[in-house]
Order: structure tokens, then C-alpha cells, then sequence
């Protein structure tokens, strides 16, 4: 989902919107043509390796007239980011679109904030979770049931950055060995990654049907299950401010 945003004034510049990061990130050649003060660094956890990368103070954040001010962003050159995306200066995390609620319509191509809340069924999600006996914030963790495949719920990450429905490896927090139907390569990397074809995955009241599921083999633990990609629904309306999503919204 790529999305044009103003920072400190200037742009547009395209962005990738993307639920399952937790910082906001600009590429380094953004940062210089802001002249962006260097404020810190962070470490950050990623889908194959754990990193240091610098942190900078931003005067102003601005999407689709969703502002924020006085914005740490992380500076990183985003190289898979941008394979998949190419264009784009930076990612819109987390820790910008907690402060707003919202609605993604992928049928029309359509990102709104701040319209009246739709009707439809609200599915609580959990905003911290656990990493290494250390709590992580911005998170969107949601409950999934993956009907006739496993008993388990397993607690997944809502993340508009995901291609398809992806569990971690056994051993990570909550996950479990699946059936495997056969292989395939993810965004992450051609690591051999089982899949499971032609399943129903249930959030509350809303069933998809129809769904790959993959299983990878990722070797970081994370403080989810896996990945719930966003785009599976036709909407979804993600309402930070009373902590529930509702899916397939009624138009």
C-alpha cells in the first residue's frame, strides 16, 4: 500500500503503509535532504536479523491531513522495502498511525481517516506484546482460528506490509507445526517455506476462505505467531482510539 506523505513541509514523498512495523522509517538520502538531526539510535527486529540504525527528530509528519509533530523516525536503507516497492523514501509505522483511526478500502484503492465509525462486527486486538520477557508496543495482535487445520488460536500481527497469511516456526510464541501441502518463497527470503493451500481463517464472526498459508522458517522468535496480511479483506476500519478493527465493513 503505498501512500504519499509530506515531512517537514516538503514532498510528497511515496511511503509504504505498513501496520506491521512498529517505527515509522525514512532511507538515509531523505534524511540528508531534511537535514534531519541524528537524536539516538535503536534497535530494531526484523524479519531475518536484529540491527542498530540511527534515530532522527522530524518537525512533522502529514498523510492525507492525519498530522503529527516533533517525530523520531528511524533511518535505514530499506533494500528489500524497496524491491518490492520501488519509489518509495520511507515507511509509515505504528507509531505514526496509533494516534488516528481509520478505513482501507482495497476495492477502490481508497486510505480515510476520521469518518464515522462503519457497522459491522468489532474484534478486540491487544496493542503490547512480549519479546524476550521485554514488552513491545504499537502492535496489532489479533485473535485467528485456521478452521481444519489446527485447534489452536494463534495470536497474529495485522499487517498491511504482509503478501499472505504467514505462521513462525514452531518454538516461537505460540506457534505449532502445520500439515504441509508444499513450498514456496516469501518477500523474507527463498527459505524453503512449507505451505498449506486452500484454508479458512476465522477472526471473530468473519471467515475468509480459499487461503495459502504459509509456514516459514524464520529464525527469529517474535512476540506473534505470524502474520495476518490486511489485504485478504475487501475493508477493514482499525480503530486505534477504542482498540477493535472491524473487517469487511458494511459500506
Amino acid at each position: 500500500m503505498i501512500v504519499q506523505a509530506q515531512v517537514n513541509g516538503s514532498g510528497p514523498f511515496n511511503f509504504l503503509l505498513d501496520t506491521g512495523t512498529t517505527r515509522t522509517v525514512i532511507d538515509p538520502e531523505l534524511a540528508r535532504q531534511l537535514d534531519a538531526p541524528v537524536v539516538g539510535e535503536v534497535s530494531l527486529t526484523g524479519a531475518l536479523r536484529r540491527r542498530q540504525d540511527k534515530l532522527v527528530q522530524l518537525a512533522s509528519v502529514e498523510l492525507d491531513g492525519a498530522s503529527v509533530s516533533n517525530f523520531a523516525a528511524v533511518v535505514d536503507r530499506l533494500t528489500r522495502q524497496k524491491i518490492l516497492a520501488p519509489g518509495i523514501r520511507g515507511v509509515i509505522g505504528e507509531d505514526f498511525l496509533s494516534n488516528f483511526d481509520f478505513l482501507v478500502d482495497y476495492k477502490r484503492h481508497w486510505l480515510s481517516f476520521g469518518d464515522p465509525v462503519p457497522a459491522g462486527e468489532r474484534c478486540r486486538f491487544q496493542r503490547i506484546g512480549e519479546y524476550h520477557g521485554e514488552p513491545t508496543t504499537n502492535r496489532l495482535l489479533l485473535p485467528v482460528e485456521v478452521i481444519g487445520v489446527s485447534r489452536e488460536t494463534f495470536q497474529l500481527q495485522l499487517d498491511s506490509g504482509a503478501k499472505v497469511p504467514e505462521l513462525f516456526p514452531a518454538g516461537s510464541e505460540g506457534t505449532s507445526t502445520l500439515p504441509s501441502g508444499g513450498t514456496m518463497a516469501t518477500s523474507s527470503g527463498a527459505n524453503g517455506t512449507k505451505i498449506q493451500s486452500n484454508v479458512t481463517l476465522k477472526v471473530g464472526g468473519t471467515q475468509v476462505r480459499g487461503m495459502d498459508l504459509v509456514q516459514s522458517r524464520r529464525t527469529l522468535a517474535f512476540d506473534s505467531a505470524g502474520l495476518l496480511p490486511t489485504s485478504i479483506f475487501r475493508r477493514i476500519y482499525i480503530s486505534h482510539s477504542g482498540g477493535f478493527v472491524i473487517l469487511n465493513p458494511s459500506e
